[in-house]
């Protein structure tokens, strides 16, 4: 009778342990997931903040977007005014073959003022112009714009060289060469022959060190000054340029042909 009881005694012991010991347990755990909670509802909140934070810069980067594009679109009008002023003023003392170029949408407009108040589109067409400010890993800065305003054709020419600029080697984070280290090509054998040189006897690594190039610019150049040429390039309807205005061959060819030194060039 007695082992009875204290078996009994015994596993009661064991129950209430066991009983406590699941009490503790979960009493333990239910702090764990109230933390839990709180950390949850916490981070809850730090993400909604968050969103929100994200939804300002979103609306206030659209917001700056917009301004942009209307500054640029006002800028556009107001040159684009101007170039008109300028192109009436022309037409009252200017007769004979002048030129528009528009740079925001590379695109070309060559015109005749036959007198009389009569002025006809004689051509149109893409070309390329300056790409704006540009740096390289070196921390050097230039600004490649076409200069916009009223100028006039300086001078003209056939089968024009191309001398590269210190900064077509600094624009790629390149030393510029010594004058010991240009590759030169002979100028005893003829122009055709000078670009077949250039292009076939030549690696790539040595065309890069030639400093007078020859082709590059295509048949013909119009010189506007200040280093503005039109010639020819690719990247016709885009701000790719040096500030140079670039023209595909045929359309080079026309406009050499119409205009002559002193013809207007109005650039917007």
């Amino acid at each position: 009778m007695n082992s009875l009881r204290t078996a009994i005694t015994v596993l009661a012991c064991v129950l209430l342990a066991g009983l406590i010991i699941s009490l503790v347990s979960a009493d333990t755990l239910s702090r764990k997931l109230k933390s839990l909670h709180l950390d949850y509802r916490f981070a809850m909140d730090e993400l909604s903040v968050l969103s929100s934070e994200r939804d300002t810069l979103v609306d206030l980067h659209s917001f700056s977007h917009l301004q942009s594009d209307s500054l640029d679109l006002l800028t556009y009008r107001l040159d684009s005014l101007q170039a008109l002023m300028q192109v009436l003023e022309l037409s009252e003392n200017y007769v004979g073959y002048y030129l528009l170029i528009d740079t925001y949408q590379n695109r070309f407009h060559l015109r005749r003022n036959i007198g009389d108040g009569n002025d006809i589109l004689v051509r149109s067409g893409y070309c390329a112009t300056g790409k704006g400010w540009r740096s390289n890993n070196n921390g050097q800065v230039w600004n490649f714009s076409t200069p916009r305003g009223l100028s006039y054709v300086i001078e003209k020419g056939e089968n024009p060289y191309w001398y590269r600029p210190d900064w077509y080697w600094e624009e790629m984070n390149m030393i510029p060469p010594e004058p010991d280290e240009y590759v030169v090509i002979p100028d005893t054998i003829s122009w055709d022959e000078q670009i077949s040189f250039y292009h076939d006897s030549l690696t790539a690594a040595e065309r890069i060190y030639v400093q007078r190039v020859p082709g590059a610019l295509g048949s013909y150049k119009i010189d506007l000054g200040g280093g503005i040429l039109i010639h020819y390039g690719v990247g016709r309807g885009r701000n790719v340029s040096h500030g140079c205005i670039r023209m595909g061959s045929s359309d080079l060819e026309a406009l050499y042909r119409s205009l002559p030194v002193g013809a207007p060039v109005v650039i917007y």
